[in-house]
């Protein structure tokens, strides 16, 4: 009886780890969780505060023209200054077109646009394809509302600090 169970005993051992590793193997690939953009009122807000936290006073929206002739809406402008911050929905895109500069990537720089007589005066475009959460469909939460704002309030810092640093008009 005991060199039967010796002889069984590795191939029982055996089959059973193989069953049990069968049953761990890799997950199925899950579908993203769908993604919605930031609501630009929203967005607007969140810029709003952002540019106050850089010790400069956020000013009401206004319209410049840009170099092609076609209007650009600063939504807000900063206090004693001609610069300014638009965030660029995918309509105001739409209307766009190429008299602005195509979406940065999230990895790269913010674009700047030139306007003015002599495009003295710059206003960065915020992208709101750029701040993006998932909208809590799918299985896990993976991209918050917090983390699209924090992204948008990081943008908004560094340009009012890079504004600030080369003495932007």
């Amino acid at each position: 009886m005991a060199t039967v169970l010796r002889t069984i005993w590795p191939i029982v051992a055996t089959a059973t780890l193989g069953a049990v590793a069968l049953g761990c193997g890799p997950e199925p690939v899950r579908a993203p969780n769908p993604t919605r953009t930031l609501d630009e009122r929203r967005a607007i807000e969140v810029i709003r505060r952002a540019v106050a936290q850089e010790g400069v006073q956020p000013a009401p929206a206004r319209d410049v023209e840009l170099r092609s002739g076609k209007p650009l809406r600063v939504d807000v402008s900063i206090d004693g200054h001609e610069f300014g911050i638009a965030y660029i929905s995918d309509e105001d895109q739409d209307k766009l077109g190429d008299a602005i500069k195509p979406p940065n990537g999230a990895d790269e720089k913010l674009r700047l646009e030139r306007v003015g007589p002599e495009g003295e005066v710059r206003i960065v475009l915020l992208y709101q394809a750029n701040y993006r959460y998932d909208d809590l469909a799918g299985e896990s939460h993976e991209l918050t509302t917090i983390t699209a704002e924090r992204t948008l309030t990081r943008d908004v810092r560094d340009f009012i600090t890079y504004a600030k640093t080369k003495k932007f008009k």
